[in-house]
This record gives structure tokens, sequence and C-alpha cells, in this order.
């Protein structure tokens, strides 16, 4: 069993480097907009609200509202299947392409300056690391604290 000093000094330094921070920003484009853009940029033709809906995880009233919010920004159209017209297919307007391509590009420069400062290795050594603990805290994960069941 780890020493609680180490154990300290793990969750003190995790909780001051903040790389939840990083991770969050990244989840956060699969989570809203960017992800409907990603998934309306890597489909083949259009796709519809439940297979949005499949693929993010989420309800389809959650990705409705999106794409409304979408539609407003004219990122996306929506049209009716001519053949089912209870299926409305979805698909990027020349503005959501430029969308998605600016976000790519964003994402690309970032990155870019990340790698040339802390250099490709010590990347590597990171990802490696995060997939190492990601996996044990899987294995070990204990179940939540029943807070109302601790003592006073």
């Amino acid at each position: 069993m780890a020493d609680i000093k180490d154990v300290e000094y793990v969750f003190k330094r995790l909780s001051e480097s903040q790389p939840t921070e990083f991770n969050n920003k990244m989840n956060d484009t699969h989570a809203g907009i960017g992800a409907v853009l990603k998934i309306l940029d890597e489909a083949d033709g259009r796709i519809t609200c439940g297979d949005i809906a499949k693929k993010m995880n989420v309800s389809t009233a959650r990705v409705a509202v999106l794409l409304k919010k979408m539609v407003a920004k004219n990122l996306i159209e929506r049209s009716v299947d001519k053949d089912d017209a209870r299926i409305i297919s979805i698909s990027l307007t020349d503005n959501g392409r430029e969308t998605i391509s600016q976000i790519r590009n964003l994402i690309i420069e970032h990155l870019s300056k990340v790698i040339d400062v802390l250099g490709m290795e010590k990347i590597r050594t990171y990802i490696e690391l995060s997939d190492e603990i990601k996996k044990v805290f899987v294995e070990i994960q204990p179940p939540p604290p029943d807070f109302l069941k601790m003592k006073k």
C-alpha cells in the first residue's frame, strides 16, 4: 500500500496542475455543437437526429436543442427524407463546413505549440501514463461514498 505522504503529494500536485482542465476542454468538443459538427463532417452525406444522438450517447431531445441552435447559426440544414417524411436528415451548410475547418485548424495550431514546447516523447509518455492511470482507476473503482451514512 502506498505511503500516505505519497498519496497526499499526488493528490495535491494533480489538483494544482489541473490536467483535467485540458481534458474538460477536449470533452466540451465532444458534448455540444462541436461534437455534432465533427459527426456531420465525418458522415458520408446526410445523417439523422437519432444517429447523432447514438454517436454522442445523449437523448434525441438534447440533440434537437443543439440542432435548433445550429440551424439558427446557419451551421446545418434539415431536410425531410423524400421516401419517409418522418425522417429528418441533417447536413452541414457551407458555413458549417467552414466552421469545422476553422476548429480543426485551431486544434492543430494549439496542439502543435504544445508538442513544440514539450516534445513528442514527453507527450507520448503523458498519454501512456494517463492510459495506465485510467486503466487502474477503472479496475479498482470503489463505489462512491455515501455521505449520508458517514459519521458526523
